[in-house]
């Protein structure tokens, strides 16, 4: 995954040490020195920049950084860097409210007057020190130990020993990828440019298909099922075209890439001009499919657009909820609500149904998610998805490298999250078996149809 679901968070109660500056002070200007609620961030905020310190309870790592555009303030300060952050008023003087765009959420900061300690001294870049930074991360940012019923602190007791001044990189790098790889967690990973490695986390599913299974599955439904083609948008990440008995077929594979370089407000705006385009003619649909079983993730609030073209109403799309202690119980932030509410422009408010399965991943989870509230009801249709839903936390080691993680949760209105088991479907069916590959045959999108009324009656390939 990239995306933004791979930048920015906020830091832990630990680092809470607020500034007892008289409100007029803080009204007066936002520089200086803030402290995030959960996701471990120190911002040094002055009236041309943004710099972001890493922090630990053993290390403070410089991270991104990001210049003021000219002409704002007021109740909103923009700063661009490597992506567009927006520094706002909170609810009180002395709080403020960091959004990084493409995010469903913001991130609370405090003031404080002074630096953590750790702030005072750079990381020395040697085995050990990258070793104490990258498990002092997990113990304190990762939010799902207890729900993989995984002891980290034994992780530490069987690998810390193996760590010295010898080690050498490539022995690193293996013992990281052997402390994280049974986590199953796809928003786990390592990268370290130097040695030309990578890993990523997975949650292993036999219905998992491969790059050149999804290419064979996806001509069977363009060749077999879609009536006069797919019309492409967004950089290929988003077609529509028409199934049997006017039901209109929306696929959706990745919720970032839909411009050359990424800038939100741009991508935000391709989608909208192809959700106009899609439903220009909405009246002449008699249902929709929403395909979103191959669909890498991305950025979350492209997913509620998506879900506002679909209701008349508004409703809760989900909670979010951050890890915010070093130590002891597994504490959180107060929940941030993200709603869904309906789009002015075009769009469809009648029966859909949702595909999806274990390739469902990341954004594509949360917008499953925003659609479980529509009215009327949206029928999910094939396997569990993958079961991650956290932005992805990027952190950095003294050697250069970055490694990820996540530390949020994402809840339904009723307190439910679905971390790790992913979000389970109305009707369990497996489709793209060997069989299926082989006799060319979609079983969950001809269940689709059913559902929609509209018995399927596939065309023989030409």
């Amino acid at each position: 995954m990239v995306s933004l679901k791979n930048l920015v968070g906020a830091t832990l109660l630990f680092f809470l040490a607020i500034s007892p500056l008289s409100a007029q002070q803080g009204s007066a200007s936002a520089n200086g020195l803030w402290l995030s609620d959960g996701y471990g961030l120190l911002l040094e905020v002055s009236d041309q920049s943004l710099q972001a310190y890493e922090l630990t309870s053993v290390s403070c790592i410089a991270g991104w950084t990001a210049k003021r555009d000219p002409g704002s303030g007021g109740r909103e300060m923009v700063f661009s860097g490597n992506n567009i952050f927006r520094l706002s008023d909170g609810p009180s003087v002395d709080v403020r409210r960091l959004h990084p765009d493409g995010t469903a959420a913001d991130i609370f900061l405090h003031r404080t007057s002074q630096r953590p300690e750790t702030c005072n001294h750079a990381p020395e870049n040697n085995p050990q020190e990258n070793y104490a930074v990258f498990w002092q991360t997990f113990a304190e940012q990762y939010a799902f130990f207890d729900l993989r019923h995984f002891d980290w602190k034994s992780i530490d007791n069987k690998f810390r020993p193996r760590v010295n001044a010898a080690t050498k990189p490539e022995e690193l790098f293996a013992i990281f990828r052997q402390m994280i790889e049974p986590l199953h967690d796809t928003h786990t990973g390592i990268e370290a440019p130097d040695l030309k490695q990578e890993f990523d986390g997975s949650r292993q599913d036999a219905a998992h298909l491969a790059a050149e299974d999804w290419k064979k599955a996806e001509s069977v439904i363009d060749s077999r099922y879609v009536r006069g083609g797919l019309r492409s948008f967004c950089n290929g990440h988003v077609q529509f075209g028409m199934l049997d008995h006017s039901v209109g077929y929306l696929r959706v594979t990745a919720f970032y890439g839909y411009v050359e370089k990424y800038i939100y407000s741009d991508a935000s705006h391709a989608l909208q001009s192809a959700l106009d385009s899609i439903f220009e003619d909405a009246g002449r649909l008699s249902g929709l499919v929403v395909d979103v079983r191959l669909n890498k993730g991305g950025d979350d609030p492209l997913g509620i657009e998506i879900a506002s073209r679909l209701t008349d109403h508004k409703y809760l799309a989900y909670s979010k909820v951050t890890r915010n202690n070093l130590t002891g119980t597994l504490h959180f932030t107060d929940p941030q609500e993200v709603s869904v509410v309906p789009a002015k422009r075009p769009g469809f408010r009648g029966n859909v149904v949702l595909l999806t399965g274990p390739d469902t991943v990341s954004a594509g989870e949360t917008f499953t998610m925003a659609l479980m509230q529509r009215e009327p009801h949206v029928t999910r249709i094939g396997l569990n998805t993958q079961g991650v839903f956290s932005d992805v936390l990027i952190r950095h080691l003294p050697n250069g490298w970055q490694f990820d993680l996540p530390n949020e949760v994402y809840l339904t209105s009723a307190g439910k999250a679905f971390d790790a088991t992913g979000v389970p479907p109305d009707i369990r069916l497996n489709f793209f078996s060997r069989e299926d590959l082989r006799d060319g045959r979609d079983a969950a999108l001809e269940e689709a149809l059913k559902i929609l009324g509209a018995a399927a009656s596939p065309r023989k390939p030409d």
